[in-house]
């Protein structure tokens, strides 16, 4: 301890001036708003004296570190006044102690000295007065000081390293710089990695999304990890190098970058580790696209994924064989819909997403063939330099509509060849697409909410061929907007809003049947029926235009009722529930449209693709029989069975 404390003593008296240049800044800091004509704009003296104290002390603690970092080891071990410790019996440890303590003390207690005399003289210490620098960041603040504390000592070691690397001449000097180009190359890769997987991209608004900021819990990491190596190889300088400046340089390079290439290595685990996640992975899901008509088992989903905050995956996923494949759509992803479409007859998914990092680089399309096993994402020639505001896939799957920065084009998804092209305007909230027809592209168009919380709904046609945008309908003072769902054929559409379930034309928006009060839901047969569950889970089958009764089905106990499929044009599979939890086993049947008859096909167990209910919870995937879900932008729930 009595060599610590001599070592320390000595540093402190040869740079004694110090002291007296910091007290000399903060005594000029007091008297500066006794200069006429300095305080202007409406600054306080005090507000004046701190803020310039505060200026002073961060230029004079910043110099002071730079030059001790630069001389209190390095330059006492370059022109050799090292042997003058070592010459006497010195531990290397008590050495290398008390000169960095001395220069801490010396660097932070410059800048106490300088705001002293303000302090005394009622300065306030507000930067983002004088300065600028935002409010409410004080000098004195928990948050500045550790930013000033870090920056300090970051600047005394790393000087202390530039400087023996540069004026040591040694040939390992060429190491140095290459193992730093290595060390940022490595940091920058496992950065990029979580960008490109949309890491952050999209802030979270729920309670499973973490707070924290997996970018800026990196960087603390990454500047504690640089401060720690450097602390250690400094001490391992004068340790092992003693008088030798190039056994010091040596020394000090390979724990230096052996530290930080460590670092570099687990956050490259780390960041693989993040990225790579199944659907068993998943807290829940937020959001569900499947095919129009459910002729598929194919469906994709995205949802936060459990011990990864910030993180939302987004996967195509088989209910029949429970293969996976996750994609890159989750940026792009507005809260009603993700950006991709699956065939009505369930051959192809396309899907958008970034070429590289997300809204720094333009959008592709991507497909799969999901009729073909194995079969892998395919990027096609169709791009576009902004996310899309809406999106539709052809019947058959070979021509894409995409609405995009008030433009809607239409292109052939196999060669990329643009088909139609054309502007629209309006204020957008949000856009839904449907193909008419193989050469009609219909665009409705939803509004951002007025004053008085009422939409218009806008709906335009575009010809294919001529690439002309007809206006052909418009519904105003929509109260409550909750949902459109269009027919397969297009010439139909289910409006509901909060008090009310409509039938409309859907190329005018004319009323064609009012389904009455809330608590129903309604969907479309493959022919265009249409199908009503009513509050006491009876199931009505209506005619074409919702004004006749066709059929009515009772399924006696069921507490739920959920429109599954049409395995036959005269048959309609639904599942019903005796306790209306998704977790309870559903029962599927069979309907037949034309004599009314129900028969039982056993019980099904479905996994709810639903937001996460508790922290901690898993989206549970195995042994279910199938999927469950409610479609936002309509409200009614949706099946996909396994069979």
């Amino acid at each position: 301890m009595k060599v610590f404390l001599a070592v320390f003593e000595r540093e402190l008296v040869e740079r004694r001036m110090l002291a007296a240049a910091a007290l000399a800044f903060g005594l000029f800091a007091v008297a500066v708003p006794l200069i006429p004509g300095f305080a202007k704009g409406g600054l306080t003296a005090a507000e004046v004296r701190g803020g310039v104290a505060i200026g002073f002390a961060l230029l004079l603690s910043t110099l002071t570190a730079v030059f001790l970092g630069g001389s209190i080891l390095a330059s006492d071990l370059l022109e050799r006044r090292m042997g003058f410790y070592f010459s006497r019996p010195l531990s290397g440890w008590m050495l290398w102690a008390g000169k960095i303590a001395a220069a801490l003390v010396l660097t932070f207690g410059t800048g106490f000295l300088v705001l002293l005399p303000a302090a005394l003289a009622g300065g306030r210490f507000d930067a983002g007065g004088i300065w600028g620098m935002g409010q409410g960041w004080t000098a004195d603040g928990s948050e500045a000081l550790t930013l000033w504390g870090l920056g300090v000592l970051l600047l005394i070691f790393g000087t202390n390293a530039l400087i023996l690397i540069v004026r040591s001449r040694s040939p390992w000097a060429a190491l140095d710089v290459a193992a730093l180009v290595l060390v940022v190359l490595v940091v920058w890769d496992a950065r990029n990695r979580l960008l490109v997987a949309g890491v952050g991209a999209t802030p979270a608004r729920e309670w499973w999304a973490d707070p924290l900021n997996v970018f800026a819990w990196m960087g603390n990491i990454l500047v504690l990890g640089s401060l720690a190596a450097l602390l250690l190889a400094g001490a391992v300088q004068v340790v092992w190098g003693r008088t030798d400046v190039r056994r010091a340089h040596r020394s000090l390079s390979a724990v230096l970058w052996g530290v930080l290439i460590v670092l570099g290595i687990v956050f490259e685990i780390l960041t693989l580790w993040w990225v790579r996640v199944s659907p068993r992975d998943l807290m829940g899901v937020t959001q569900v696209v499947a095919a129009p008509a459910g002729s598929s088992s194919w469906i994709a989903f995205e949802g936060p994924a459990a011990h990864r905050p910030g993180y939302s995956p987004t996967f195509l996923y088989d209910v029949e064989s429970g293969r996976a494949i996750r994609t890159r759509m989750g940026p792009l992803a507005a809260w009603w819909s993700l950006p991709v479409r699956i065939s009505n007859d369930g051959s192809r998914a396309v899907w958008l997403e970034f070429q590289g990092l997300p809204f720094r680089s333009p959008v592709n399309l991507d497909r799969l063939d999901l009729r073909r096993p194995g079969a892998e994402p395919e990027p096609t020639r169709i791009s576009l330099p902004g996310g899309p505001e809406g999106l539709a896939l052809s019947p058959d799957g070979r021509r894409i509509a995409i609405a995009s920065r008030h433009r809607l084009t239409v292109e052939d998804v196999e060669t990329g060849r643009l088909l139609a092209s054309a502007g629209y305007g309006g204020e957008l909230w949000f856009s839904r697409l449907a193909f008419v027809g193989p050469d009609r592209v219909r665009l409705y168009q939803i509004s951002s909410p007025m004053k008085s919380g009422s939409r218009s709904l806008d709906i335009f046609e575009i010809d294919v061929a001529t690439s002309k945008v007809l206006e052909t309908g418009r519904l105003s003072d929509l109260h409550g907007f909750s949902g459109w769902l269009p027919s397969p054929d297009g010439e139909r559409a289910l409006l509901r809003t909060r008090t009310q379930l409509q039938l409309r034309d859907a190329r005018t928006g004319e009323l064609l049947a009012d389904f009455g009060a809330p608590g129903r839901f309604a969907s479309f047969l493959d022919d265009g029926r249409v199908t009503v569950v009513t509050p006491e889970r009876d199931l009505i089958v209506l005619d074409r235009d919702g004004s006749r009764e066709l059929r009515r089905f009772h399924l006696e106990g069921a507490k739920a009722l959920i429109p599954v499929d049409q395995p036959a044009p005269g048959s309609l599979r639904v599942v019903t529930s005796r306790t209306a939890d998704p977790g309870s086993p559903w029962t599927l049947h069979l309907l037949d449209l034309q004599t009314g008859a129900v028969r039982s096909l056993g019980d099904r167990r479905l996994a709810l693709l639903g937001a996460p209910k508790r922290a901690g919870s898993r989206l549970s995937l195995e042994g279910a029989q199938g999927v469950i879900w409610k479609e936002p932008y309509s409200l009614r729930e949706r099946v996909v069975l396994k069979d």
